[in-house]
């Protein structure tokens, strides 16, 4: 007979007191860890081939626009290479932004874990500088919090941002290269690229903060 048996079941460990917890807290612990480094290795993987195609279009259309003396072959293939570009950097936007709310969840997740450990040992607390809050919110790294004005400077200098800055750029051209090919002149073109630009990079943030509204980490 067990010693658990001996007991009964009224002597029996349950919860955090149960001596297999930790080592299940620790298993999804690295379960978490393991899923976040996946997530990112994607984000940069998917991030470069982006930057990789935009490259190789950029260079293309400078050899093309000498060949053909940046004429009107010149935009007509620029409208065929921007559109695909712009596909690949779409695709990769909305890949990072759900990228980007997983790992909010990772995190919300490891949070919960290290709540957890202090409750099972409650000294260990000075030594935990990462969250430990049920409460994201109160989290000193606020990781999946509600967006605020005060993290707007953060929130630029992501991967996702930075993707949907190249996405506006080439919304823009796309837009002033239409432009051309109606012959709407020089300055009209400009106007009508920069001001397709503003307009993609709002449809852009907006579609991040839906998102991430409509799917709080929970």
């Amino acid at each position: 007979m067990s010693g658990d048996q001996a007991r009964g079941p009224s002597e029996r460990k349950t919860g955090l007191d149960d001596p297999r917890a930790l080592e299940i807290l620790t298993t999804e612990h690295w379960s978490l860890l393991s899923t976040r480094t996946v997530g990112y290795e994607e984000m940069f993987g998917r991030t470069t081939i982006f930057m990789a195609v935009l490259s190789g279009f950029v260079i293309a259309l400078a050899l093309l626009g000498q060949a053909t003396h940046f004429g009107r072959v010149t935009l007509v293939s620029a409208l065929l290479l921007i559109s695909v570009a712009l596909f690949v950097g779409l695709t990769t936007f909305v890949r990072c932004v759900k990228i980007n709310f997983d790992d909010a969840r990772w995190v919300t997740g490891m949070n919960l874990l290290r709540h957890a450990y202090l409750q099972i040992v409650p000294e260990l607390e000075p030594y935990f500088v990462t969250g430990h809050e049920l409460d994201d919110e109160r989290s000193p790294l606020g990781h999946g919090s509600r967006q605020r004005l005060a993290n707007l400077a953060n929130s630029l200098t992501t991967t996702s941002s930075v993707v949907a800055a190249l996405n506006s750029v080439l919304v823009g051209s796309l837009a002033s290269d239409s432009s051309a090919l109606l012959n709407g002149g020089l300055a009209l073109d400009v106007m009508i690229g920069a001001i397709v630009s503003l307009v993609s990079a709002a449809l852009h943030v907006g579609y991040a903060a839906r998102f991430r509204r409509g799917h709080r980490p929970s």
